[in-house]
């Protein structure tokens, strides 16, 4: 008992020792707070990597990208629609896939949907005809339905008119590209160079250029127009390649690049064709290499000699180097007042002021058939794919009519 006792008293008086040694807590003071002087004196110091950070960056891509067609408006037709529909009830035209069976209309309209997104990365106000595999009126007559494209982007007041469509020959090996601009209007005929420049190359189809077409919907449009024909759905293996939407969308970033091109060409833009794409798609650093290399720039020259004066059109690619040359007037002194006329519609072709005006001046002549029908140069480009075959006798002429 009294052992009990003795080791509670000790434990007691451990106790009171410890207590004496635990320190008791400092509070430390407020710091001062800087005055109003002394804040404007802080400078923060930022440490900037020694590298900078890479081009295709996602936010370096978005942060930078220019917006070139940044109030342009732009109108795009995807030709015909509703085949399947109203191919025997009303009129909507086009072809077939002449293996897949697949309608012009819906391959039209799948690139045109496409072109849209292409076209409003870069800045631009986009205006449809139709985005639906269906007629744009919906019990108009063959002339309703053709006024109705054209009439719209004069209504919205589009700077430009695109119409895509698709074509056919009696020969399944033809395969071209070709781009029609509105007989008389010569702005025009940049707008169908580049784009016909820029889709050949694309899709690997030859080339057979710009051609004045007088074609309805051409003929309403008040603004500068191309219709284009970018590839033969008769062509057993382009109707293969038509029915996958990669090819689709390579199709539409071929116009899209054409229609970039004319900027460019006509009024003397700096486009960074890189920072537009690569948002879309996975192939934006060829982009520019591509556009660079399909750009098309023509200039008329004027020669003089003893025997009067001659003009030439001269075309030019993104190197200044000249592609190409082609007589457009000239002659003896007699003929000289002649050619002066056909040197300044020629050169308003090329003029930067000259924005969608229409100047009432025939480009070259070329023989046409029937109206409404293709041009004998047009139906037959200089390739070995061109068929031999009469052009009232293609099929070519029987689609062309219904446009």
């Amino acid at each position: 008992m009294r052992l009990w006792k003795v080791l509670l008293a000790g434990a007691l008086l451990a106790g009171f020792m410890l207590l004496e040694w635990v320190p008791s807590p400092v509070i430390a003071p407020e710091p001062a707070q800087p005055r109003a002087k002394q804040l404007a004196q802080l400078v923060p110091n930022v440490k900037l990597p020694p590298v900078a950070a890479p081009s295709r960056a996602p936010i370096s891509t978005y942060a930078t990208a220019r917006k070139p067609l940044e109030g342009v408006r732009i109108c795009i037709d995807p030709g015909h629609g509703g085949q399947e529909k109203w191919d025997k009830i009303l009129y909507t035209g086009g072809t077939r896939g002449v293996v897949t069976g697949q309608t012009e209309s819906d391959v039209n309209l799948r690139v045109a949907l496409i072109l849209r997104h292409y076209l409003e990365a870069a800045g631009a106000d986009v205006v449809m005809t139709r985005t639906t595999d269906d007629r744009c009126t919906n019990c108009g007559t063959k002339q309703d339905e053709l006024d109705y494209r054209p009439n719209l982007a004069n209504s919205t007041d589009s700077d430009l008119f695109i119409s895509i469509h698709h074509n056919e020959a009696n020969d399944p090996s033809t395969n071209y590209t070709l781009v029609f601009y509105p007989d008389g209007m010569a702005s025009a005929a940049p707008l169908a160079d580049n784009i016909a420049s820029a889709v050949s190359r694309y899709l690997g189809t030859s080339c057979a250029g710009a051609k004045p077409g007088s074609y309805r919907i051409l003929k309403k449009a008040k603004m500068p127009s191309a219709l284009v024909e970018a590839s033969f759905m008769s062509n057993p293996e382009e109707d293969y390649r038509l029915t996958s939407l990669a090819y689709n969308k390579l199709e539409a970033k071929a116009i899209a690049t054409g229609i970039l091109n004319y900027f460019r060409a006509t009024r003397n833009m700096g486009i960074d064709f890189t920072s537009i794409f690569a948002p879309l798609d996975d192939q934006a650093e060829a982009a520019q290499l591509l556009a660079d290399a399909t750009i098309v720039r023509k200039k008329v020259v004027e020669k003089k000699s003893l025997f009067g004066r001659r003009y030439q059109e001269v075309t030019f690619d993104a190197t200044g180097r000249v592609i190409s040359r082609r007589d457009i007037g000239g002659g003896s002194r007699k003929q000289e007042r002649k050619t002066r006329v056909v040197a300044q519609v020629s050169r308003s072709e090329t003029s930067p002021t000259n924005k969608g005006t229409s100047i009432q001046a025939k480009p070259a002549s070329t023989k046409t058939a029937k109206s409404g029908e293709k041009s004998v140069s047009a139906s037959k480009p200089k390739s070995k794919s061109s068929t031999k075959s009469s052009p009232a006798k293609a099929r070519t002429g029987k689609k062309v009519a219904k446009k």
